[in-house]
């Protein structure tokens, strides 16, 4: 089984370390990972969750649910961060949806995007999203 609170701590260094050069492309995309791997530890630190099996599942809490994937408002999320979900600001949801694929990419598939396909106004505006959801986040996690 991953470590997601780990592997989260990680891709925010790598975050970090893009931002500081200011690596659009690759901010992007580890930024959305962190996201990922944050969600998918607030599950772990909600639920006792094992590997399943069979392809593609989880089980949680004795239970076989399908492991959630490179979607940062997948049903499967949603389900088992109901609560979160369920009170998050729209501004926030608005943000989520948009560090989840700017310009109508997947940040899962950023990394196949050369880096002068970004524009600056793009990434300010993605940046300034992604602060506004890490900000919520962190809170949150503490609250499980």
């Amino acid at each position: 089984m991953e470590n997601y609170e780990d592997a989260a701590e990680s891709r925010f260094d790598d975050l970090d370390t893009l931002m500081k050069v200011r690596r659009k492309v690759g901010a992007i995309h580890f930024g959305g990972i962190y996201i990922e791997c944050l969600l998918k530890g607030m599950i772990c630190m909600k639920y006792t969750v094992t590997d399943s099996s069979a392809f593609g599942k989880w089980i949680v809490d004795g239970h076989e649910r399908p492991r959630p994937r490179h979607v940062l408002r997948s049903p499967e999320l949603q389900s088992l961060l109901d609560t979160l979900y369920d009170d998050m600001p729209d501004n926030i949801l608005e943000a989520l949806d948009f560090i989840a694929a700017p310009q109508g990419t997947k940040y899962i598939d950023y990394r196949y995007i050369p880096e002068d396909e970004i524009e600056n106004e793009i990434f300010d505006q993605w940046e300034e999203r992604f602060i506004s959801v890490f900000s919520y986040l962190e809170q949150k996690k503490h609250e499980l």
